[in-house]
């Protein structure tokens, strides 16, 4: 199998040492160019497998050259991922729709760049062999769920389903609630289908894409919505316990993640609904009550025959004072589980993102939290989750 090659372009060499050093630990062959009309000369000579594409550059811009090679038959199926400082929505837009499969704010981690281009090469169009049918999507299924009320269990689910959206990877995020949530108020989408209506389907029918995509509210990142029911359980009609279950073995098979904002551990739907869990994200307030009823939590999946790897604990670092909280490092010493995220304290940024119907992510994408987001959402996308080191 021939080596991926991925060009680098970016004006300054600094950028161009952090990213040949961030991917060189894989098995691709590097490729640089200083300027947009260096990077269209060595793509006609080497006809990369991906690019990596900075904005703001002399001579011709990252957008032109985009442009360029999407205008051209030779070179409009190369994958390019932009990475830029320039973080305003209206510039993201501006790449995805010149044709740009993913962006990458400045500045980086190399575990974001690390799994974004792993992610791009992953999914490179294969030619499927002549008589053959494509294999069926199975896409991986990670639950958030919170010991107790309040921690932030639906921002953080909300959150890093935005960060996870690109033109090149389907995202769903479910409210698995049994009664009213707040995705749909975070996401600005106050119209449209819920849950309620999907697991009311009649008893003895099997759920499919067609019976579920209706009900979906659809968000500008790509993001599509399963709402909570807009009202509490007893207003409802009964629904099949096994079909939550079943739900999430449908949408495995339509989108390449699906976010769930998981019930309470004690809920009925939730063992059928972990059960289908692919990783499940404990979302954990630095708070002594907090961290032994995660203790608690997760010994109980523990008993379930969960396997360890496959839980990990979301620290949420809240604005309260001082008195009330423990430590990260103690947090760590306690949870059962290894951590794979911390967000540290965002409350203005989440008020002003319930107010607006702008998540964090979007609304202040240069934020400690977004940065965060942006960070948990590229190790859940990794080929192997793993603990933060510190």
């Amino acid at each position: 199998m021939d080596v991926p090659k991925v060009l680098i372009v970016d004006d300054d060499q600094i950028i161009r040492t952090l990213l040949r050093h961030a991917l060189g630990g894989e098995t691709y062959q590097l490729l640089e160019a200083s300027n947009g009309r260096q990077a269209l000369e060595v793509v006609d000579n080497e006809t990369p497998d991906l690019i990596l594409l900075d904005v703001m550059m002399p001579e011709l811009n990252g957008i032109e050259v985009l442009r360029r090679l999407k205008s051209q038959e030779h070179t409009q199926h190369i994958p390019v991922i932009i990475i830029t400082a320039l973080t305003g929505e209206a510039d993201v837009a501006t790449s995805l729709d010149e044709g740009a499969i993913d962006h990458i704010t400045k500045p980086f981690s190399e575990l974001i760049v690390k799994t974004r281009v792993r992610a791009a090469l992953r999914n490179r169009a294969a030619p499927t062999p002549t008589g053959e049918s494509p294999a069926p999507k199975r896409g991986r299924c990670i639950g958030f769920l919170g010991a107790k009320g309040g921690v932030g269990v639906t921002t953080a689910a909300v959150n890093t389903a935005v960060a996870m959206a690109a033109p090149q990877r389907s995202v769903a995020l479910v409210e698995l609630r049994d009664s009213p949530g707040t995705a749909a108020m975070q996401l600005g989408l106050t119209t449209g289908g819920n849950l309620d209506k999907v697991l009311t389907q009649p008893l003895g029918s099997r759920l499919n894409p067609e019976m579920i995509s209706p009900h979906f509210r659809i968000h500008r990142s790509g993001v599509k919505l399963l709402a909570a029911p807009p009202a509490l359980a007893p207003e409802r009609g009964p629904a099949s316990p096994h079909q939550p279950g079943e739900l999430l073995q449908v949408l495995a098979e339509m989108f390449d993640f699906v976010i769930l904002d998981l019930p309470d551990a004690k809920s009925a739907m939730a063992p059928s609904v972990l059960n289908a869990c692919e990783f499940v994200v404990l979302t954990v307030e630095l708070e002594a009550t907090c961290i032994a009823l995660t203790r608690l939590v997760n010994d109980s999946l523990a008993s379930g025959r969960r396997l360890p790897d496959s839980v990990g604990a979301l620290l949420i670092l809240h604005d309260h004072s001082a008195g009330t909280l423990i430590t990260v490092g103690r947090a760590r010493d306690q949870l059962s589980c290894p951590i794979i995220g911390v967000i540290p304290p965002s409350g203005a940024e989440n008020l002003h993102a319930l107010k607006t119907g702008v998540p964090v992510f979007h609304s202040a994408p240069s934020s400690a939290a977004a940065v965060a987001y942006s960070e948990l959402g590229a190790r859940l996308m990794a080929d192997r989750i793993s603990a933060l080191t510190f």
